[in-house]
């Protein structure tokens, strides 16, 4: 009897052990499994959002512009150099948010590039005048700062602000404007791309 008993306490611990070294085995399959489905879904979300591209409403520091252009590679991009304390840069606004709203859909993005942090001027000067700006003005539209000339590599803004650069899918500049533009300029060039 005591043999049966020895017997029936190792095979319950036999299969006790069994669970135990098998419980990880199953716990890790389960991640494994999880892991790729959300890599899947966060893959599948990606691959959406580059139809449309997030908006961020506060100005986001970038280290150079054209690597920051790679996000919008197959969009029409108008790329806007500009400062908060600039007239002619402010009369613009309206306009960018107009098109953006109504090409949107159809593949348009507007990109301001704050030069405020590298030529500050007024009160609040600088940085710190951005966001407030952007919501007051009700932009819209993707807007980058830029924290030393370094960052500018690539397009020139040496002959004043704004100056306005109109890139096609491909992310090949077609038109250069400096100066302030009426929004129908913008609007042909676009229609001409979309």
């Amino acid at each position: 009897m005591s043999r049966t008993k020895s017997t029936l306490k190792t095979t319950r611990g036999d299969s006790a052990a069994k669970r135990g070294k098998t419980a990880p085995l199953v716990i890790g399959l389960v991640l494994v499994v999880a892991v790729a489905v959300v890599v899947g879904v966060i893959i599948v979300r990606s691959t959406r959002a580059r139809g449309r591209i997030a908006i961020s409403p506060i100005p986001v520091v970038t280290d150079s512009v054209q690597d920051s252009l790679d996000a919008f590679r197959g969009k029409v991009v108008i790329l806007d150099f500009w400062a908060t304390w600039c007239g002619p840069c402010r009369m613009e606004i309206p306009g960018f948010i107009t098109l953006q709203n109504k090409y949107r859909e159809q593949g348009l993005e507007v990109v301001g590039i704050s030069i405020d942090p590298i030529a500050p001027r007024g009160n609040p000067a600088g940085a710190p005048a951005v966001a407030p700006f952007m919501k007051d003005n009700g932009i819209n539209y993707t807007i980058l700062m830029v924290n030393n000339p370094a960052a500018l590599r690539g397009y020139d803004v040496s002959k004043g602000i704004p100056t306005t650069y109109v890139i096609d899918r491909d992310g090949k500049v077609v038109r250069t404007y400096v100066g302030a533009r009426p929004m129908s300029v913008f609007e042909t060039d676009i229609n001409s791309l979309l």
